[in-house]
Parts: C-alpha cells; structure tokens; sequence
C-alpha cells in the first residue's frame, strides 16, 4: 500500500540523515544535501538555477541561470559523470549574443537543451523576457557541441492562436499569441519533441509539439493534435513533465511570485492531455511549501525504471544569487502515485533500498 511505501521512504530518510554539509570533504561525498551549499569542482557555488539536465555519452550537462551578475543573467553549463562532482564548462549563452535589438532589456529564465539526433544539434529553449512581464517569449538557440557555442535561431511565441484574448492585453496575446513564460522541453520514446509552457498570462499551459529541427512548432497547427491547452484556469507555472510506462507525468507549482507553495502533479495518457491533477506529491517538514521550493526539472536516472530525481530551487529573492538547490528522489508506486519524500542527506543507494 501506498502508505506503507511512504513509511519506508521516511523510515530510509532518516537512516540516510547524516550531519549538514562539509565543503572540505565534498571531493569524497557521493550524497545530497537538499538545500545546502553545493560547490562546483573549483570550489565555487554551482550557478545552474531554473535549469535542466541532458544525458548525453554517459555524462550529465546541467544548464541553469547563472545569477553571479544581478543586472544580467546568462545561461551556464556543467558536467559530471556521478551527479555529485560538477565540473563548470563555462557560459553557453547571454543577452550578448541575442541580435543587438533585443540585448539591452532582454533577461534569459529557465533555460533547457535537448539533443535532435536528426540534426545532430543541441537545441537550447528558454523564456526570453524583458522588465514588467510582457514581452514572454521563448529564445531558441542551436549548437553542435553540448557545452556551446549556442547560436541565436528566434526569439517568438510559439503559438499564434487567438483563444478569447482581450483587445487591451497589456501581453499582447490577441496580436503575437499567448504568452511564453516557464518552460521545460521533453523528447517522447518516438524522438518527437515538446515544449510545456505556462501561457495565457499564466492561467493555462500549453504542450506543442516542436517539428524535425527541434527548433519551431510543426506546421500545420491543429488544437489537439499537434498541441493543447491543460491545466485551464488553473494558474500554474514551473513545468516539469516525465514519462512512466506509458503515462505523462507533470508537476507544477502555483504563481506566487518569489514565494513558495504547494506542488501538484498531474497525469494524463496521452502527452496533449487530458491531465488529471492529483495533488500535492510532497512527504515531510513543509511539504505544504514544497519543502520551500519550486519546481525546475524531473530528471530520469539512466538503467534505473520507475526511478526520478526531483529537482527544484529554493529561491533567495533579495540575493538570487545565493537560491539554493533542492534535489529528492522521485518514486512513481505501482498503483501509479507520485511520492517525493524529504531527506536531509541522501545517495542513489535510496532507490535500491525501497520498495518500488
């Protein structure tokens, strides 16, 4: 039973609880520490927040926002081959290499990279915005090399479709669609790819299928087939989409600004809906509030079925800067219900222990 399972994640909590974290030890630790300081390879603070993971020949990439720079935020990249050891490749892209009309307002979030194997390109999304939220739209950038450079493709949204907007939007939705804001990318068993997005000035989410390059939605678009409108009304943001035997799984935050709020997570059978939410998926010391965290990325673990890491951002707003990471293991039981249970300290050793 569910109740049972939860039991034994909580009773393997704490036995994997040791003492917080010690930086002059951390070449040897193989464990993670939810919301505790997490140095790169050179000893720096990894700057990865909003980001995702690649998996890419036997080695990770983690892409995030770098916010070393409050006035400009640039998307950068590291590699590890444990998931622990991240070793900083650099700055793969910043509002300096959009084209000079958009460089002197525009603010990069949440970006993500995927790799087409039709292409052979590593293709990065992103939610592109200027101050005052209206300019939403999404950045697509390509490269041939996982750590960059990213070269600038478009900056749009992706859909046009007038669904209703009003003539006075401040977003603009009735002339350039709705709007592109918190995103996450996701790349089906068949090689399509989706983009999931918050639109409509948050209130609905939006699943497009994107064409053979990865880099634009495919043409023609048809409502239910080649993308959809989920969540409506729902005022939910920080996408974060996954595949179970055969099911789609999404867990979102609410819009609540810097603050945190409870998750929820949705399913659904087929990738454009309908999704069915079904609560929060939260275990422990406030889960209520997402262990103060908002979701970013469900990172699937290579040979390992059934079994996720969640990974989420614990924001700082006056020094984002200094937003702490919040990684859990993810469990999707046999009767098909999400459970992310809080562990102060804890290794993929916690995957082979459970129940599943």
């Amino acid at each position: 039973m569910l109740t049972n399972r939860i039991a034994i994640f909580r009773l393997v909590s704490i036995l994997c609880c040791l003492p917080l974290w010690d930086t002059q030890a951390q070449d040897q630790d193989t464990s993670f520490q939810p919301g505790q300081i997490w140095l790169d390879t050179s000893g720096g603070p990894i700057q990865a927040h909003g980001g995702g993971v690649l998996v890419d020949g036997g080695t990770y990439y983690w892409y995030g926002e770098d916010r070393t720079d409050p006035a400009q935020t640039v998307v950068s990249c590291y590699s590890s081959k444990d998931l622990h050891h991240w070793t900083h490749q650099g700055k793969v892209y910043s509002p300096n290499d959009l084209p000079q009309e958009l460089r002197a307002r525009c603010f990069i979030e949440r970006p993500k990279v995927i790799y087409n194997r039709k292409t052979n390109r590593y293709v990065l999304w992103a939610h592109l915005e200027q101050p005052g939220y209206h300019f939403s739209k999404a950045l697509v950038a390509t490269s041939t090399s996982p750590t960059g450079p990213f070269r600038f493709e478009r900056a749009f949204r992706p859909i046009s479709e007038d669904v209703g907007f009003k003539d006075d939007d401040p977003d603009q939705q009735k002339a350039l669609g709705g709007t592109f804001r918190d995103m996450n990318l996701f790349v089906d068993d068949d090689e399509k790819a989706y983009v999931f997005y918050a639109s409509e000035g948050n209130w609905t989410m939006y699943v497009v299928q994107l064409d053979d390059t990865y880099t634009a939605p495919q043409i023609p678009q048809e409502q239910g087939k080649t993308w959809a409108r989920i969540l409506v009304g729902r005022l939910r943001e920080a996408p974060a989409p996954f595949k179970y035997k055969g099911r789609y799984y999404l867990i979102t935050s609410g819009c609540t600004g810097w603050s945190p709020n409870a998750a929820d997570w949705a399913v659904a059978d087929n990738i454009l809906g309908p999704y069915e939410s079904r609560g929060n998926p939260c275990h422990g010391p406030e889960a209520a509030l997402t262990f103060r965290s908002q979701s970013t990325y469900v990172l699937p673990l290579p040979n390992m079925p059934g079994c996720f890491v969640f990974m989420a951002d614990r924001w700082n707003p006056r020094r984002l800067q200094d937003s702490a990471y919040i990684w859990l293991p993810l469990l999707i039981h046999d009767d098909g219900t999400v459970a992310i249970v809080w562990h102060d300290n804890w290794d993929l050793s916690v995957f082979e222990r459970l129940e599943r």
